[in-house]
């Protein structure tokens, strides 16, 4: 005897950029610009605090500089709906949250805390301090 499905027909699948995507990428280009000096890492987790919540924290470390390692940026979402999300600058000393309705406002949220202060300060000195170890 065979089943007949009762499942709709779910159409084509549109193939989205994931908010997680859009980091590693970001991820992939601070590393290439830095050349390799600065090193990124992307951390998922369910969030500590809400329920079908994921958070995906953006690190980055200097190997030669003791291996320092500090977050730069934590993005949480819904595990269904990826939208609207919220983007939490963590390289100043007290987190800035700010709310993303959709992807466009995403990436000006994390253009924004890229070009930060407090990140290119970062940033500038890590890499100062990962080339001046190189020649010593």
């Amino acid at each position: 005897m065979s089943s007949t499905s009762l499942w709709p027909s779910f159409g084509e699948i549109k193939l989205i950029k994931t908010p997680k995507i859009i980091l590693k990428e970001q991820a992939h280009i601070l590393q290439s610009i830095t050349s390799g000096y600065i090193k990124t890492e992307i951390q998922t987790a369910p969030h500590s605090n809400l329920l079908n919540k994921v958070s995906h924290v953006m690190k980055i470390t200097a190997p030669s500089v003791e291996n320092f390692s500090t977050a730069i940026v934590q993005v949480d979402h819904d595990i269904i709906k990826l939208y609207p999300l919220n983007v939490t600058s963590r390289i100043k000393a007290m987190p800035v949250a700010y709310t993303a309705i959709d992807e466009s406002e995403y990436l000006i949220l994390l253009k924004k805390i890229f070009e930060e202060k407090e990140t290119i300060e970062t940033i500038q000195s890590l890499l100062a301090q990962s080339k001046s170890n190189e020649k010593v």
